[in-house]
């Protein structure tokens, strides 16, 4: 369990919606104790169940955030699939006291746009009407999300979003229209957008071919086609390296969105790739546009933490990995304690291994599995970090989860090539091998 500092202890509470919760001490930095509510159904398409877990926080500001991971506009269609809603909530937004509400939605190859942002539209429709119950305000709404998950939050920033008031469902007569929006490694203008993944992912998205002259669905689908002076305000965090989404995308947005008068910020991180991410920032953000300064100057010790993870983050991918771990440890020092997240433990652990230090990096390992056991991906790396340290068993029980786990016919016949040499008594990780997974 994680150790917080309250907030009455950093200055006089503006909010006086919930009372302000002290949380207990432990000298292990686990996953926010915040209770979800796992697999609520906002909405039901042909007899199939929408579906969307909400994570109270400890310390609630009565605010939420709609929650929208990436996954290509894709949703695979096996019974046994993983749900694109799993274990992808941003610890930053809870522990700044937001109410966070993670979404699946229909997907490709089943379904083709508009159903994706229909269903993004309904959850907020539903959030904003059930407000009451999860302890937010309807009015003041704010939405998260990277890659295919930005594109379809900035959907919900651009779109008028006006609900039916002759709906006989009372969910569909409230608006859908979000009020900050934070796009990471988001697509903006899908016509242009001509990398070999980013085609791939727009035609299957879309259901038809890009044409010389234009077409009626690529623009109705882009988000650069809607803006107008209304819309929410827009942070929007691109790698400068993106090798999937182009940074051009989001330069574009941002130039549209300030012609238009729209509070817009470009955080462009140097050397980033689509992971790239600003967890300081768009707490910053979020709080700032749905709050407001004053509360986010309060919260400015905790986003400053979170600043000095990311930048842990970065140093780790960089091959700095003793400078990675320093970070990470003076990120959790003091008395203000910040929750660092599965995928942060598991990207110390990834880096880590590739770049030669499996030993070091083993803890944080451990804890990333221990945080999402069920998430395959986070085996796959200890799996790197157990193979190299010369625990064979270890990481084919982890490769094998993996396989189990991945959607990716590739990657599943590489990691049993994998587990067939080390059952062999051979470790395949070479660096050539190593040097190759830095690449991709």
């Amino acid at each position: 369990m994680k150790i917080k500092q309250n907030r009455a202890t950093l200055a006089t509470p503006i909010l006086g919606l919930v009372a302000l919760i002290m949380l207990s001490c432990s000298s292990e930095p686990l996953q926010p104790q915040a209770r979800v509510e796992k697999n609520v159904v906002y909405g039901m398409y042909a007899g199939l169940a929408l579906l969307m877990d909400v994570y109270y926080p400890e310390q609630p500001n009565g605010h939420g955030i709609i929650y929208i991971r990436g996954s290509g506009w894709h949703a695979p269609t096996p019974y046994g699939t993983r749900q694109l809603k799993r274990n992808y909530v941003q610890a930053v937004f809870l522990d700044a006291g937001f109410t966070v509400f993670s979404v699946n939605h229909r997907g490709t190859p089943r379904f083709q746009y508009p159903a994706a942002v229909e269903d993004v539209q309904r959850a907020v429709r539903f959030i904003r009407h059930h407000a009451q119950r999860y302890g937010i305000d309807p009015v003041r709404i704010g939405a998260y999300g990277h890659s295919s998950g930005g594109h379809l939050v900035s959907m919900l920033g651009v779109l008028d979003g006006d609900g039916d008031p002759n709906d006989s469902d009372p969910v569909n007569r409230m608006s859908a229209k979000v009020q900050a929006v934070v796009a990471r490694a988001a697509a903006f203008d899908l016509a242009p957008l001509n990398t070999e993944v980013g085609i791939a992912a727009v035609i299957d998205f879309l259901g038809e071919q890009r044409s010389s002259g234009g077409s009626a669905t690529y623009t109705d689908a882009s988000p650069v086609t809607h803006v107008t002076p209304d819309d929410a305000p827009f942070l929007l965090i691109h790698g400068d390296a993106d090798p999937v989404v182009p940074i051009e995308q989001s330069e574009l947005m941002h130039q549209i969105l300030a012609k238009n008068g729209v509070p817009a910020k470009l955080r462009r991180i140097a050397g980033g790739g689509h992971g790239a991410f600003d967890a300081a920032e768009a707490g910053r953000w979020l709080t700032m546009h749905l709050i407001g300064e004053t509360e986010a100057k309060v919260l400015e010790p905790l986003f400053e933490l979170y600043g000095i993870l990311d930048e842990g983050v970065e140093l780790a991918r960089q091959g700095k990995i003793q400078d990675a771990l320093a970070a990470y440890t003076k990120a959790q020092s003091g008395n203000l304690k910040i929750t660092v997240s599965d995928w942060q433990w598991n990207n110390l652990c990834w880096y880590g291994a590739l770049w030669g230090y499996p030993a070091d990096v083993m803890p944080a390992c451990e804890k990333g599995v221990a945080l999402s056991p069920e998430n395959g991906d986070y085996r796959d790396s200890r799996g790197v970090a157990r193979a190299l340290t010369g625990d064979f068993e270890g990481a084919i029980s982890d490769f094998e989860t993996y396989v189990a786990y991945t959607s990716s016919d590739e990657f599943r016949a590489l990691r049993q090539e994998w587990i067939d040499a080390l059952r062999a008594g051979e470790n395949p990780l070479t660096p050539e091998v190593l040097k190759k997974a830095l690449e991709e």
